[in-house]
Formats: structure tokens, sequence, C-alpha cells
């Protein structure tokens, strides 16, 4: 809403508030330095008018002896006092103006001497302080403003005579004396003065100065702003014009003979520069835009034939993938068949008589060993096809793990065995049965054992471990959890997340310790990942690695009473 408001008017508000701004700041100035100086004034004349009622007082304690000796120089006291002569000459002031002036004290000899709560505090500043030897304040008396003087009085030699002691003795005036010593304070002089006349003469003037101070405050503000009007708001109109003139498509600006100066000269004189470098760019405009046109036309045909090359080389890419998994699928399948056969052919001949001695049977094992991790790599390069080829498919059936253990256990022990490693394998009791795909989930723990047979030294030890992990309050609905540990080489932390990589080993050197195809965890991911659930890795270097796969124990809960012998 105030962008659009007009500059013209944002001065003369801005001028406005200045002008208000300053009458205001004057009109308080004004006020408190003429109260400040009328405040002094005030505090002059009761100074003054204290001392001359001090100097009565003093004048007729002089002249005491005087007053109270009779013409025979005898001593006849006559009732005229300080006191008396400070009270008597108050009280004639008092009839010629509205001042007031009172003599109090917290204990006087007259009832109508008691300190109001202004002289009381006063007296109290004084008792407290001894050095203040006034004070006074501008307030309120008897609902009229007035200026109000409070000084201490203070017992001289002099006074002893009716204030001294002994104390509770009858004086020569008739009172009872105080038994006051010398210094000490024996009440205030208090000067009431109406302020009346002081303040109509300070409104009076306050008047006449914030008058004075508004014309010519307000001359000011008119001389300044035509000069603004003439100076800066007519250059700016007529470059609000120019620029009205350019929205129309006409460029042709000329300040020359505007008058201008100064900081608007130089405005007006880059504003006509770049009028006429607008000139010449939208001179040029059209054709750079139809040369932009033809490249841009160009550009497309480059990315359309780009686009059909790279859909070209796609549809080729996806063409060879699929013979690439056809290949390995249709050669996994025809090599896994002999070397089925080779196995079962060395086993049997291995049963049979016709071994006659020690190095035949070895080389019977050697064949059977070599021939089973052949079909093991077969297996798992079958696997990797079916999954890129996207034919993987899951047969999911009941699952004992202590059955499948036991399978596993029987293909991999002679190897343990042979490598003379520490084989065991524990199924937990709780351990339920569950559906999966039994064939995949045998895969798994095939793998994991004998990769963990693999790189484990010669009396070493390899475990695996099944236990259930119940989740929330329902039976069966749970994890299978499979453990596969060793206490071979390990792994680096760094290499961890490379083990599952398809054709990846970590030793890549031409003379390898370990053989293999680098297939059989990748395996084991997918499979396990196809199950819905899990791998974690746990390894140092040197000390052995474990592998726990996390399998969902689903549907478990409707098998209770199969352990006992009952089979769908």
């Amino acid at each position: 809403m105030f962008k659009n408001i007009k500059i013209q008017f944002k001065i003369t508000v801005l001028l406005i508030g200045l002008l208000v701004a300053s009458v205001i700041l004057n009109v308080t100035w004004s006020s408190d330095s003429q109260m400040r100086q009328a405040e002094r004034e005030m505090l002059e004349k009761t100074q003054i008018l204290d001392q001359e009622m001090r100097a009565v007082w003093e004048f007729i304690d002089i002249n005491q002896h005087r007053i109270d000796t009779d013409s025979n120089g005898e001593y006849n006291f006559k009732n005229i006092y300080c006191a008396i002569a400070g009270k008597g000459v108050a009280k004639l002031f008092m009839q010629q103006n509205d001042y007031e002036i009172r003599y109090v004290s917290f204990t006087p000899r007259y009832s109508n001497a008691y300190p109001d709560a202004f002289e009381a505090a006063a007296i109290d500043e004084f008792s407290a302080h001894s050095e203040s030897f006034e004070y006074y304040d501008i307030t309120t008396y008897q609902e009229r403003n007035v200026f109000r003087y409070v000084s201490p009085i203070y017992i001289k030699e002099s006074c002893l005579t009716c204030h001294g002691e002994p104390a509770g003795d009858i004086d020569v005036t008739g009172h009872v004396k105080e038994g006051l010593k010398v210094g000490d304070l024996a009440g205030a002089s208090s000067i009431i003065m109406p302020i009346d006349l002081y303040l109509e003469s300070i409104n009076a003037n306050i008047q006449q100065q914030s008058l004075s101070f508004f014309m010519v405050s307000a001359a000011t503000i008119v001389i300044v702003f035509v000069a603004v009007s003439l100076v800066v708001l007519r250059p700016l109109r007529r470059m609000e014009k120019a620029v009205e003139q350019m929205e129309s498509g006409n460029l042709d600006i000329d300040f020359d003979d505007t008058g201008s100066s100064g900081e608007i000269r130089e405005l007006e004189r880059k504003f006509q520069a770049m009028a006429r470098q607008l000139k010449g760019l939208y001179n040029n405009l059209e054709n750079q835009v139809e040369d932009r046109t033809h490249q841009l036309a160009e550009a497309n045909r480059v990315l359309e034939e780009q686009r059909i090359n790279l859909e070209n080389a796609n549809d080729l890419l996806q063409k060879e993938s699929r013979y690439k998994s056809d290949f390995l699928a249709t050669m996994s399948h025809e090599f896994r068949t002999p070397l089925t056969a080779i196995l079962a052919f060395a086993e049997f001949w291995e049963k049979s008589d016709a071994i006659a001695d020690g190095r035949a049977a070895d080389a019977i094992k050697e064949v059977k060993e070599n021939g089973a991790i052949l079909l093991n790599m077969v297996n798992n390069i079958l696997e990797v096809a079916y999954i890129d080829a996207g034919q993987l498919k899951m047969n999911y059936e009941l699952v004992d793990m202590i059955d499948l253990v036991s399978t596993v256990e029987g293909t991999v022990h002679p190897l343990a065995q042979r490598r003379e490693i520490n084989f065991s394998t524990t199924v937990r009791p709780d351990v339920p049965l569950f559906y999966a795909d039994w064939e995949k989930l045998r895969r798994i723990v095939e793998n994991l054992v004998s990769n963990a047979i693999k790189f484990t030294k010669r009396k070493g030890a390899v475990s695996i471990e099944v236990c259930y992990e119940k989740e929330g309050d329902q039976p069966n609905q749970g994890f299978i959890l499979l453990s596969v540990s060793d206490t071979g080489i390990g792994i680096k932390e760094e290499d961890i997340p490379l083990v599952f990589e398809k054709f990846v080993q970590l030793d890549k050197s031409a003379f390898r310790r370990y053989n293999g195809s680098g297939l059989g965890l990748a395996v084991v991911k997918e499979l396990t990942e196809a199950h819905g659930g899990t791998i974690q890795v746990i390894s140092k270097p040197k000390q052995g690695s474990t592998f726990i796969v996390r399998i969902p124990a689903h549907g478990g809960e409707a098998l209770e009473g199969l352990r006992e012998g009952e089979r769908p």
C-alpha cells in the first residue's frame, strides 16, 4: 500500500511530522527550563526571607538583656523574647501577602506548632544528616501549588536559659525546660510560598515562545518544501513522463534543456544514455530473436536424434542383457547336469569295493570336493541369472530348520573335516516351523558356511546357530536369526559394504590365495531380501566374521504341534 504513495505526499507528511515534533520538543524544553528557573528564583526568595527572619531572632537574642532591664537597671522580664518576636513579625508579614511562615517541632510548646508531613520529613532529614541546612520542593498545600522551604533551628548558648537543663524546671516564660544542649536540633523554620503567579507567567511565556517557534518552523518547512519541489520533484516528474514515453515504445529521450544540475543532472544523463542503449538493443532484438530461434530449432533436432540413438542403445543393451542372462542360465543348467552325474558316480565309486589303495581314495575325495565347489559356483551363477532376468520365483513351504541345517551339515562337513576345521551346529528348541523357500534358504546357509570354511585356516572353527527372536505379543510373529561365525581372516570395516557386490573379491591379485566367482555373498543377500529379510556382518581383521541373517517367521502360529509329527 505504501509503495503507491507519491513522493510529494511522503515529503509533506515528513515535514509536518518534523514540525509537530519540533514544536513538542520546544514546548517540553521551554517548560522544563522555565520551571527550573522559577524554582531557582523561589529558592532564592525563601532563603532571603529565612535569613531575614533569623536576623529578627538574632536581634532580639542580642538585645534580650536590654529589653528585660528597666530604667533603674533592675531586671524586669517583659515577655518579649526571640520566639515571640519571630512569630509576631511572621504574623505581620503574612497579613500583607499569601506567604505562610511557621516554626515547628516534634515537642512544641504550642499545639499549632506540630509539623505536617512535609515538615516532619525535613526534620527527619536534618536529624539523619547534620550537614543538611535546607529542605525544599514544589508540592501541594491546602489544594494549592506552593513552594515549600524548611531550614533547621539548632540550640545556641543563649537558648539554654529557656530550653536547657535541668529538664522539667519552669523557665522565665512559664514553660517547662526541655533539657537541650548546645547544638541539639530544636525544630525547624518553615516557609510556604504560593506559585500561582509563577505558573501563569510560565504558561504565558511558553505560549508566546511556542507560537513564535511554530511560525518560524512553518516558514522554514514551506521554504524547504518549495525548494525540494523545484530541485527534486519537478525533475522526477520529467523522468516519470520519460518512462511513460519509453513504455509506449518511443525511446527518443532528450534531457538536454531541462536546466537541472548536480546529482539530478547526472541521473538524467545516465537515464538518457540507458534509453539510447535500449534503442540500439531493440533495433537488433528481432535479428537476435530470429538467430536464437534457428539455433533452438537446431538444438531440438540434435536432441531428438540423440534421444532416438539413446533409445536404440537402451534397447540393444536390454537385448544383450537378456542374451547374457539366457546364456548364463542355459550354460549353468547344462554344466550342473554333468557335474551332478560326476559327483554321483564319484560317491558310488567311493562306496564300492573297487578302491584298492589310499591314493585312489584321496583322488575320489578330491574329485568330490572340487566337484561340489564347482557345482556351488554354477548354482550361484544360475541364481544370479534368474535374478537379473527377473525370473526368480519363490516356492513357499513349511521349513524345519533342524532338517535344513542337517542337510547342509552333511554337504559341508567333509570339506570342514578335510581342512581340520571344528564345525558345529546349534538350533534352539524354541525355533518354530515357518513358511519359506526351502531350497533358497538352503542355498543361503550353504553359501555362508562354504564362504566361512574357505576363509578359515586349519584348526579353526566354523559354527551355525539358529534362534528365534520374538516380536510383540502375538505368537510366532518374530524372526528367525541364522548366524554363521568363523575364526577366519576377517574383513576390514571399509570393505564390509563391498562383500555383497557381484563378482567382487577383496583380493584382486592374479595369484590370490582364495579362489571363487565372487557371487556367493551376493546370492545370499538377494535371496535373503527375497524372503523380506536382512543380513548383517560383524567382523574384525584376523579375528573372524559373523554373518547374521534375519528372516520373518510369519505363518508359524498355525503350525503348532507339527513338531510332534503332524504334517499337512
